[in-house]
Protein backbone atom coordinates (compact mmCIF):
# COMPACT_ATOMS: atom_id res chain seq x y z
CA UNK A 1 0.00 0.00 0.00
CA UNK A 2 2.42 2.51 0.78
CA UNK A 3 4.25 1.97 -2.99
CA UNK A 4 1.64 2.81 -4.40
CA UNK A 5 1.13 6.18 -2.42
CA UNK A 6 4.05 7.00 -4.34
CA UNK A 7 2.75 6.42 -7.73
CA UNK A 8 3.29 9.23 -10.60
CA UNK A 9 -0.38 9.27 -10.45
CA UNK A 10 -0.70 11.19 -7.78
CA UNK A 11 0.84 13.68 -9.63
CA UNK A 12 -2.81 14.53 -10.54
CA UNK A 13 -3.28 16.38 -7.68
CA UNK A 14 -0.89 19.13 -8.64
CA UNK A 15 -2.72 20.46 -11.62
CA UNK A 16 -6.22 19.62 -9.71
CA UNK A 17 -4.80 22.24 -6.66
CA UNK A 18 -5.75 24.86 -8.70
CA UNK A 19 -9.52 24.03 -8.55
CA UNK A 20 -8.52 25.36 -4.88
CA UNK A 21 -9.10 28.90 -6.54
CA UNK A 22 -12.63 28.03 -7.14
CA UNK A 23 -12.84 28.45 -3.17
CA UNK A 24 -10.30 31.22 -2.42
CA UNK A 25 -11.89 34.39 -0.67
CA UNK A 26 -10.07 37.31 -0.06
CA UNK A 27 -6.43 36.27 -1.39
CA UNK A 28 -6.60 33.04 0.54
CA UNK A 29 -5.03 30.13 -1.11
CA UNK A 30 -6.02 27.73 1.63
CA UNK A 31 -8.14 24.96 -0.86
CA UNK A 32 -4.93 24.94 -3.25
CA UNK A 33 -2.51 24.55 -0.06
CA UNK A 34 -4.09 21.63 0.89
CA UNK A 35 -4.56 19.81 -1.71
CA UNK A 36 -0.46 20.70 -2.25
CA UNK A 37 -0.35 19.41 1.34
CA UNK A 38 -1.91 16.19 0.42
CA UNK A 39 0.41 15.48 -2.64
CA UNK A 40 3.47 15.91 -0.84
CA UNK A 41 2.28 13.98 2.43
CA UNK A 42 1.53 10.94 0.61
CA UNK A 43 4.66 11.17 -1.70
CA UNK A 44 6.35 11.10 1.12
CA UNK A 45 4.65 8.66 2.97
CA UNK A 46 4.74 6.43 0.60
CA UNK A 47 9.23 6.16 0.84
CA UNK A 48 8.67 5.87 4.74
CA UNK A 49 9.49 1.88 4.30
CA UNK A 50 12.15 2.25 3.08
CA UNK A 51 13.98 5.31 4.02
CA UNK A 52 12.14 5.99 7.95
CA UNK A 53 14.01 9.33 7.40
CA UNK A 54 10.73 10.40 5.46
CA UNK A 55 8.80 10.25 8.64
CA UNK A 56 10.59 13.05 9.79
CA UNK A 57 9.76 15.19 6.59
CA UNK A 58 6.05 14.59 7.00
CA UNK A 59 6.79 15.82 9.98
CA UNK A 60 7.85 18.98 8.64
CA UNK A 61 5.56 19.35 6.14
CA UNK A 62 2.76 18.64 9.08
CA UNK A 63 3.71 21.63 11.18
CA UNK A 64 4.49 24.02 7.96
CA UNK A 65 1.02 23.83 6.74
CA UNK A 66 -0.59 26.07 9.16
CA UNK A 67 2.48 28.77 8.72
CA UNK A 68 1.67 28.17 4.65
CA UNK A 69 -1.64 29.59 4.90
CA UNK A 70 -1.17 31.87 6.82
CA UNK A 71 1.97 33.31 6.74
CA UNK A 72 3.10 36.14 9.26
CA UNK A 73 5.17 37.64 6.56
CA UNK A 74 5.97 37.90 2.33
CA UNK A 75 9.42 35.86 3.31
CA UNK A 76 8.76 32.95 5.11
CA UNK A 77 10.66 29.69 6.25
CA UNK A 78 8.33 27.90 4.31
CA UNK A 79 9.14 28.91 1.26
CA UNK A 80 12.04 26.92 0.90
CA UNK A 81 10.78 24.30 3.01
CA UNK A 82 8.02 23.69 0.45
CA UNK A 83 10.48 23.47 -2.38
CA UNK A 84 12.74 21.13 -0.49
CA UNK A 85 9.92 19.11 0.23
CA UNK A 86 8.86 18.45 -3.15
CA UNK A 87 12.49 17.78 -4.02
CA UNK A 88 12.48 15.12 -1.66
CA UNK A 89 9.09 13.68 -2.72
CA UNK A 90 10.81 13.17 -6.33
CA UNK A 91 14.40 11.86 -5.40
CA UNK A 92 13.61 8.04 -5.24
CA UNK A 93 10.85 8.39 -8.46
CA UNK A 94 12.72 6.09 -11.28
CA UNK A 95 13.24 7.23 -14.65
CA UNK A 96 9.96 5.13 -15.78
CA UNK A 97 7.90 6.87 -13.01
CA UNK A 98 8.98 10.65 -14.21
CA UNK A 99 7.49 10.58 -17.96
CA UNK A 100 4.02 9.46 -16.72
CA UNK A 101 4.63 12.36 -13.59
CA UNK A 102 5.34 15.13 -16.23
CA UNK A 103 2.34 14.58 -17.99
CA UNK A 104 0.59 14.79 -15.00
CA UNK A 105 2.43 18.10 -14.15
CA UNK A 106 1.46 19.11 -17.64
CA UNK A 107 -2.19 19.11 -16.87
CA UNK A 108 -1.65 22.46 -14.74
CA UNK A 109 -1.94 23.89 -18.38
CA UNK A 110 -5.14 22.92 -18.84
CA UNK A 111 -6.61 23.09 -15.86
CA UNK A 112 -5.36 26.79 -15.45
CA UNK A 113 -7.57 28.20 -18.18
CA UNK A 114 -10.82 28.70 -16.05
CA UNK A 115 -8.70 30.86 -13.46
CA UNK A 116 -7.08 33.44 -16.23
CA UNK A 117 -7.38 36.63 -15.43
CA UNK A 118 -6.73 39.72 -17.19
CA UNK A 119 -4.52 42.94 -15.68
CA UNK A 120 -2.42 45.53 -16.95
CA UNK A 121 -1.63 46.10 -20.22
CA UNK A 122 0.85 43.37 -21.81
CA UNK A 123 4.63 44.93 -23.02
CA UNK A 124 5.13 41.62 -24.57
CA UNK A 125 2.62 42.56 -27.87
CA UNK A 126 5.03 45.43 -28.89
CA UNK A 127 7.58 42.02 -30.46
CA UNK A 128 4.40 41.59 -32.86
CA UNK A 129 5.12 43.32 -35.68
CA UNK A 130 2.18 43.46 -37.80
CA UNK A 131 -0.05 45.86 -36.47
CA UNK A 132 -3.38 44.10 -37.74
CA UNK A 133 -2.84 40.56 -35.15
CA UNK A 134 -0.94 43.29 -32.87
CA UNK A 135 -4.73 44.89 -32.45
CA UNK A 136 -6.49 41.49 -32.70
CA UNK A 137 -5.57 40.11 -29.24
CA UNK A 138 -6.06 40.83 -25.94
CA UNK A 139 -4.26 43.77 -24.79
CA UNK A 140 -4.57 43.41 -21.11
CA UNK A 141 -1.95 40.89 -19.66
CA UNK A 142 -2.86 37.65 -18.21
CA UNK A 143 -2.36 36.13 -14.41
CA UNK A 144 -3.74 32.56 -12.91
CA UNK A 145 -6.52 34.15 -10.84
CA UNK A 146 -4.95 35.95 -7.93
CA UNK A 147 -0.95 34.80 -8.58
CA UNK A 148 0.81 37.80 -9.86
CA UNK A 149 1.81 38.07 -13.06
CA UNK A 150 5.42 37.68 -13.00
CA UNK A 151 4.95 34.43 -10.90
CA UNK A 152 2.08 33.17 -13.86
CA UNK A 153 4.39 33.76 -16.51
CA UNK A 154 6.98 31.89 -15.09
CA UNK A 155 4.63 28.62 -14.13
CA UNK A 156 3.39 29.11 -18.04
CA UNK A 157 7.11 29.51 -19.13
CA UNK A 158 8.44 26.21 -17.15
CA UNK A 159 5.26 24.14 -18.13
CA UNK A 160 6.02 25.08 -21.59
CA UNK A 161 9.55 23.35 -21.37
CA UNK A 162 8.00 20.27 -19.79
CA UNK A 163 5.85 20.27 -22.94
CA UNK A 164 8.50 20.70 -25.33
CA UNK A 165 10.71 17.86 -23.31
CA UNK A 166 7.48 15.44 -23.63
CA UNK A 167 7.36 16.34 -27.02
CA UNK A 168 11.52 15.24 -27.84
CA UNK A 169 11.01 12.22 -25.58
CA UNK A 170 7.91 10.33 -26.73
CA UNK A 171 7.83 7.65 -29.86
CA UNK A 172 4.52 7.71 -29.80
CA UNK A 173 3.59 10.90 -32.62
CA UNK A 174 -0.09 11.64 -31.05
CA UNK A 175 1.42 11.79 -27.69
CA UNK A 176 4.24 13.67 -28.82
CA UNK A 177 1.98 16.28 -31.25
CA UNK A 178 -0.26 16.79 -28.23
CA UNK A 179 2.82 17.44 -26.09
CA UNK A 180 3.92 19.69 -28.48
CA UNK A 181 0.32 21.20 -28.83
CA UNK A 182 0.31 21.84 -24.67
CA UNK A 183 3.75 23.44 -25.02
CA UNK A 184 2.93 25.92 -27.36
CA UNK A 185 -0.39 26.73 -25.58
CA UNK A 186 1.81 27.56 -22.42
CA UNK A 187 4.10 29.49 -24.68
CA UNK A 188 1.12 31.66 -25.87
CA UNK A 189 -0.17 32.49 -22.29
CA UNK A 190 3.35 32.95 -21.40
CA UNK A 191 3.58 35.35 -23.59
CA UNK A 192 0.10 36.73 -22.65
CA UNK A 193 1.60 37.62 -18.99
CA UNK A 194 3.48 40.41 -20.45
CA UNK A 195 6.08 38.75 -18.23
CA UNK A 196 9.41 39.32 -20.35
CA UNK A 197 11.40 36.52 -18.96
CA UNK A 198 8.57 34.75 -19.57
CA UNK A 199 9.11 35.13 -22.90
CA UNK A 200 12.66 35.18 -23.35
CA UNK A 201 14.19 32.53 -21.22
CA UNK A 202 11.99 29.45 -22.42
CA UNK A 203 13.22 30.20 -25.93
CA UNK A 204 17.00 30.58 -24.55
CA UNK A 205 16.44 27.21 -22.67
CA UNK A 206 15.49 25.26 -25.54
CA UNK A 207 18.47 26.67 -27.15
CA UNK A 208 20.78 25.84 -24.65
CA UNK A 209 19.32 22.42 -23.87
CA UNK A 210 19.39 21.48 -27.58
CA UNK A 211 23.20 22.64 -28.13
CA UNK A 212 24.03 20.50 -25.20
CA UNK A 213 22.08 17.21 -26.92
CA UNK A 214 23.92 17.98 -30.12
CA UNK A 215 27.47 17.84 -28.45
CA UNK A 216 26.26 15.19 -25.26
CA UNK A 217 29.40 13.12 -25.10
CA UNK A 218 31.50 16.26 -24.99
CA UNK A 219 29.24 17.98 -22.65
CA UNK A 220 29.35 14.91 -20.03
CA UNK A 221 32.74 14.75 -20.19
CA UNK A 222 33.09 17.68 -18.95
CA UNK A 223 29.92 18.30 -16.87
CA UNK A 224 31.76 19.83 -14.12
CA UNK A 225 33.59 22.44 -16.06
CA UNK A 226 30.55 23.31 -17.28
CA UNK A 227 28.25 23.50 -14.10
CA UNK A 228 30.77 25.82 -12.84
CA UNK A 229 30.60 28.19 -15.85
CA UNK A 230 27.32 27.89 -16.11
CA UNK A 231 27.12 29.79 -11.96
CA UNK A 232 29.89 31.92 -13.22
CA UNK A 233 27.80 33.25 -15.97
CA UNK A 234 25.20 34.26 -13.76
CA UNK A 235 26.92 35.76 -11.65
CA UNK A 236 28.70 38.18 -14.74
CA UNK A 237 24.54 38.46 -15.40
CA UNK A 238 23.97 39.80 -12.85
CA UNK A 239 26.53 42.31 -12.18
CA UNK A 240 25.87 43.34 -15.46
CA UNK A 241 22.16 43.96 -14.85
CA UNK A 242 22.62 45.16 -11.04
CA UNK A 243 26.13 47.28 -11.06
CA UNK A 244 25.68 50.95 -10.67
CA UNK A 245 27.40 51.67 -13.48
CA UNK A 246 27.02 49.40 -16.02
CA UNK A 247 24.70 50.47 -18.94
CA UNK A 248 22.02 47.98 -18.64
CA UNK A 249 20.98 48.83 -15.33
CA UNK A 250 19.93 51.77 -16.39
CA UNK A 251 17.94 51.15 -20.16
CA UNK A 252 14.98 51.97 -18.33
CA UNK A 253 13.28 53.71 -15.33
CA UNK A 254 11.61 49.63 -14.46
CA UNK A 255 15.07 48.33 -14.70
CA UNK A 256 17.22 51.12 -13.21
CA UNK A 257 14.67 50.88 -10.13
CA UNK A 258 15.10 46.65 -9.86
CA UNK A 259 18.80 47.65 -10.06
CA UNK A 260 18.32 50.00 -7.34
CA UNK A 261 16.38 47.60 -5.25
CA UNK A 262 19.54 44.69 -5.51
CA UNK A 263 21.92 47.26 -5.15
CA UNK A 264 20.08 47.80 -1.66
CA UNK A 265 19.82 44.58 -0.74
CA UNK A 266 23.70 43.77 -1.10
CA UNK A 267 24.95 47.20 0.77
CA UNK A 268 22.20 45.90 3.58
CA UNK A 269 23.73 42.30 3.77
CA UNK A 270 27.43 43.65 3.67
CA UNK A 271 26.74 45.77 6.73
CA UNK A 272 28.09 43.75 9.41
CA UNK A 273 29.56 40.62 9.58
CA UNK A 274 27.16 38.35 11.55
CA UNK A 275 24.49 39.42 9.37
CA UNK A 276 26.44 38.50 6.50
CA UNK A 277 26.95 34.60 7.78
CA UNK A 278 23.46 34.23 9.11
CA UNK A 279 21.08 36.34 7.61
CA UNK A 280 18.92 39.45 9.26
CA UNK A 281 15.34 37.41 8.50
CA UNK A 282 12.45 37.50 7.18
CA UNK A 283 11.40 40.82 5.53
CA UNK A 284 13.96 43.00 7.69
CA UNK A 285 15.80 43.78 4.65
CA UNK A 286 12.83 43.66 2.23
CA UNK A 287 10.79 46.23 4.38
CA UNK A 288 14.36 48.56 4.34
CA UNK A 289 14.58 48.59 0.68
CA UNK A 290 10.80 48.77 0.00
CA UNK A 291 11.33 52.17 2.17
CA UNK A 292 14.03 53.46 0.24
CA UNK A 293 13.80 52.53 -3.44
CA UNK A 294 10.61 52.51 -5.79
CA UNK A 295 10.27 51.57 -8.99
CA UNK A 296 7.85 53.80 -11.44
CA UNK A 297 4.11 54.48 -10.81
CA UNK A 298 4.44 52.88 -7.05
CA UNK A 299 3.50 54.59 -4.80
CA UNK A 300 4.92 51.98 -2.08
CA UNK A 301 8.58 49.79 -2.56
CA UNK A 302 8.11 46.15 -3.59
CA UNK A 303 9.03 43.96 -0.43
CA UNK A 304 11.74 41.49 -2.54
CA UNK A 305 15.06 41.46 -4.14
CA UNK A 306 13.52 40.94 -8.03
CA UNK A 307 16.46 37.90 -6.82
CA UNK A 308 16.36 34.94 -5.68
CA UNK A 309 20.23 34.38 -4.45
CA UNK A 310 20.03 37.96 -3.15
CA UNK A 311 16.76 37.32 -0.98
CA UNK A 312 18.58 34.19 -0.05
CA UNK A 313 21.88 36.54 1.09
CA UNK A 314 19.48 38.60 3.33
CA UNK A 315 17.14 36.43 4.38
CA UNK A 316 19.50 33.46 5.49
CA UNK A 317 22.55 34.46 5.23
CA UNK A 318 26.03 33.95 3.48
CA UNK A 319 26.33 30.34 4.48
CA UNK A 320 23.01 29.12 2.93
CA UNK A 321 23.61 31.08 -0.79
CA UNK A 322 26.73 29.18 -0.51
CA UNK A 323 24.90 25.67 -0.26
CA UNK A 324 22.43 27.08 -2.41
CA UNK A 325 25.06 27.56 -4.98
CA UNK A 326 26.54 24.41 -4.31
CA UNK A 327 23.35 21.69 -4.89
CA UNK A 328 23.05 24.41 -8.20
CA UNK A 329 26.75 23.21 -9.35
CA UNK A 330 26.05 19.49 -8.65
CA UNK A 331 22.78 20.11 -10.29
CA UNK A 332 23.76 21.03 -13.49
CA UNK A 333 26.64 18.61 -13.23
CA UNK A 334 24.91 15.30 -12.81
CA UNK A 335 22.51 16.86 -16.24
CA UNK A 336 25.26 17.64 -17.80
CA UNK A 337 26.74 14.10 -17.47
CA UNK A 338 23.16 12.36 -17.63
CA UNK A 339 22.85 13.68 -21.58
CA UNK A 340 24.81 10.57 -22.38
CA UNK A 341 23.39 8.06 -20.39
CA UNK A 342 20.37 6.21 -20.90
CA UNK A 343 18.36 8.59 -19.82
CA UNK A 344 19.64 11.39 -21.55
CA UNK A 345 16.23 12.56 -23.42
CA UNK A 346 14.52 13.25 -19.56
CA UNK A 347 17.92 15.01 -18.77
CA UNK A 348 17.54 17.32 -21.61
CA UNK A 349 14.00 18.50 -20.68
CA UNK A 350 15.57 18.64 -16.89
CA UNK A 351 18.35 20.30 -18.06
CA UNK A 352 15.93 22.92 -19.73
CA UNK A 353 13.47 23.42 -16.98
CA UNK A 354 16.98 24.30 -14.49
CA UNK A 355 18.33 26.61 -17.22
CA UNK A 356 14.68 28.48 -16.92
CA UNK A 357 14.48 27.79 -13.20
CA UNK A 358 18.17 29.79 -12.70
CA UNK A 359 17.51 32.31 -15.43
CA UNK A 360 14.45 33.41 -13.94
CA UNK A 361 15.85 33.48 -10.34
CA UNK A 362 18.41 35.96 -11.66
CA UNK A 363 15.62 38.40 -12.33
CA UNK A 364 12.73 37.04 -9.69
CA UNK A 365 12.38 36.72 -6.47
CA UNK A 366 10.58 33.28 -8.44
CA UNK A 367 10.75 31.13 -5.33
CA UNK A 368 8.50 33.57 -2.58
CA UNK A 369 4.95 32.76 -1.53
CA UNK A 370 3.10 30.80 -4.59
CA UNK A 371 3.34 27.56 -3.29
CA UNK A 372 2.23 25.83 -6.47
CA UNK A 373 5.08 27.21 -7.89
CA UNK A 374 7.41 26.13 -4.93
CA UNK A 375 6.32 22.57 -5.58
CA UNK A 376 6.29 22.10 -9.13
CA UNK A 377 10.28 23.86 -8.81
CA UNK A 378 11.44 21.89 -6.38
CA UNK A 379 9.79 18.64 -8.11
CA UNK A 380 11.22 19.45 -11.55
CA UNK A 381 14.90 19.88 -9.96
CA UNK A 382 14.38 16.50 -8.62
CA UNK A 383 15.10 14.98 -12.05
CA UNK A 384 18.29 15.33 -11.94
CA UNK A 385 18.72 13.01 -9.06
CA UNK A 386 16.72 10.50 -10.69
CA UNK A 387 18.53 6.33 -9.83
CA UNK A 388 21.11 5.97 -12.46
CA UNK A 389 21.76 9.17 -13.72
CA UNK A 390 25.57 10.36 -13.84
CA UNK A 391 26.81 7.48 -12.45
CA UNK A 392 30.69 7.34 -13.39
CA UNK A 393 30.56 3.76 -14.85
CA UNK A 394 27.76 4.24 -16.66
CA UNK A 395 29.34 7.72 -18.50
CA UNK A 396 32.82 5.91 -19.27
CA UNK A 397 31.17 2.99 -20.75
CA UNK A 398 28.74 5.20 -23.14
CA UNK A 399 31.21 7.76 -23.56
CA UNK A 400 34.32 5.61 -24.50
CA UNK A 401 35.41 6.14 -28.23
Amino acid sequence: MPQRLASPWLDLLLPLSLLGLAWQRSGDPAGMIWILALWCGFKLLGNVPGQPAYAVLLGVLAVSVGAVIHPVSVAAPTDLILVLLAFAAGLRQSPAQWPLALWMVLGTVVVSLPFVEFDRLNGNLDVIPWSVLRDRLPQEALRIQKITINRSGYLYGLLALVGYGLSRWEMRVWWSRGAALIAALSFVLAFGTGSRAALLFPILAVVGAELCWQRRQWVARHGRALAAAVLSLSLVFNLLLYAPSSPLANLNPSDAGRARVAQCFVLRSLRSGPDLFTGQGYDRVSEYCASKVFLPGYTTGIPHAHNVFLQVLADHGLVSLVLLLIALGFTFQRLFQGLAGDQGPLCRLALACAVFILMSSLVESTLLKTSLQQVITGYLLALAWMPGVARPKDNARTIAP
